[in-house]
């Protein structure tokens, strides 16, 4: 799905605009499947680190610009994701009708009630989640018994999106569409998967939690909790400042030795955080079994993701605090790419998923 923009044929970038920093990834389509061109990122010095990197467009598109130059990136046109946190998303039930195009002024009186902003300050895009609109004789009169129309309605600030087409115009890129984050993350970690599975993306300062159903993002929540969160506490904890306490972070061992630990073996330092992001997930649980579209009502199994999905022994001690399986997401499982950079791309590989989506969307 896009909320402006047609597909195109050939690989392109998938860029991931995130608070602080820049991830890009290059794909081509090799007979059907994504192969790896390059990537790059960029992150801002935490000195640098303020406001949201979007608010400043004209920093945020030079940013990108040098990414692109440094990674050798080939192709001008790119995708990009909205962040979750400033999109609107909910699942109305229609009357059932032979012309769907009739249903569009119905969608809009019900945006109109539900959404934080005026329909005229917003661009929406709409979704049947019962598949392709053409259907064969035995689905439409399958479709003409049922009772309600199901439809997946995605929204964003006119305003937001056109801070996005100014960075890309300062980058000398062409922005062919914006998707949003979690059909990103489908895309990379999930494919086809049609069981019930919670997405855990952990950003810098806030973190997505995303509940899919048969490719369908039912759930959507987005919660002031990330990886600066963590720093921030590591630092106060062991009165270092927050630039070592984010080396600390990042290599972690030195901080993992000093600490009791908890179930799974996460450090007790961490307990407030990932305690906080456990009631989240709990309270996602609940929203997902009490939604009156879902069918299994349980989720299977989760995935994290993420900048700080690197953090050892996080997806053990999830699994043991949720009685549930939780694993690490692989946005390179079904992409092809040098063996001799296998190393590479599984260390960076969490805080690149959302980009790989991004640019897989021609190729799924």
């Amino acid at each position: 799905m896009s909320l402006f923009g047609k597909k195109q044929k050939g690989g392109y970038l998938g860029v991931d605009i995130g608070a602080s920093s820049i991830k890009l990834v290059e794909l081509a389509n090799e007979k059907g499947r994504a192969r790896l061109m390059t990537y790059g990122y960029a992150e801002l010095p935490i000195s640098d680190v303020g406001g949201l990197l979007i608010d400043d467009t004209k920093k945020a598109g030079e940013l990108l610009g040098e990414v692109c130059k440094k990674a050798g990136c080939r192709s001008t046109t790119a995708m990009a994701a909205l962040p979750m946190s400033n999109v609107y998303s909910t699942i109305l039930s229609l009357p059932p009708t032979k012309d769907r195009k009739q249903l569009k002024p119905i969608i809009d009186v019900e945006i109109g009630k539900l959404s934080p902003l005026p329909l005229s300050e917003m661009i929406t895009y709409s979704t049947f989640l019962d598949g392709e609109e053409k259907k064969s004789e035995k689905s439409q009169k399958a479709e003409r018994e049922e009772k309600e129309i199901k439809v997946l309605v995605t929204g964003a600030a006119k305003t937001l999106v056109q801070k996005y087409v100014e960075i890309f115009k300062v980058a000398k890129l062409q922005l062919q569409a914006l998707d949003t984050e979690s059909f990103a993350l489908i895309r990379s970690l999930i494919g086809k998967d049609k069981s019930a599975i919670m997405i855990i993306d952990l950003g810098s300062r806030r973190s997505n939690i995303t509940i899919v159903e048969k490719g369908i993002p039912f759930v959507t929540r987005s919660v002031n909790l990330g990886g600066d969160a963590i720093t921030s506490r590591m630092s106060a904890s062991i009165k270092v400042d927050i630039a070592q306490a984010e080396r600390m972070k990042r290599d972690f061992g030195e901080v993992q030795s000093a600490q009791s630990t908890l179930a799974g073996g996460l450090p007790v330092l961490l307990e407030p955080v990932f305690q906080s992001l456990v009631n989240e997930i709990r309270y996602a649980f609940q929203m997902f079994a009490n939604m009156e579209f879902t069918e299994t009502k349980k989720v299977e199994k989760i995935i994290i993701t993420g900048g700080s999905a690197h953090l050892p022994r996080v997806p053990e001690y999830l699994s043991a605090t949720l009685n549930m399986n939780v694993y690490r997401g692989d946005p390179w499982a079904r992409v092809v790419y040098p063996q001799d950079l296998s190393v590479v791309l599984e260390e960076i590989g969490p805080r690149m998923s959302v980009a790989v989506g991004l640019a897989m969307r021609e190729i799924e």
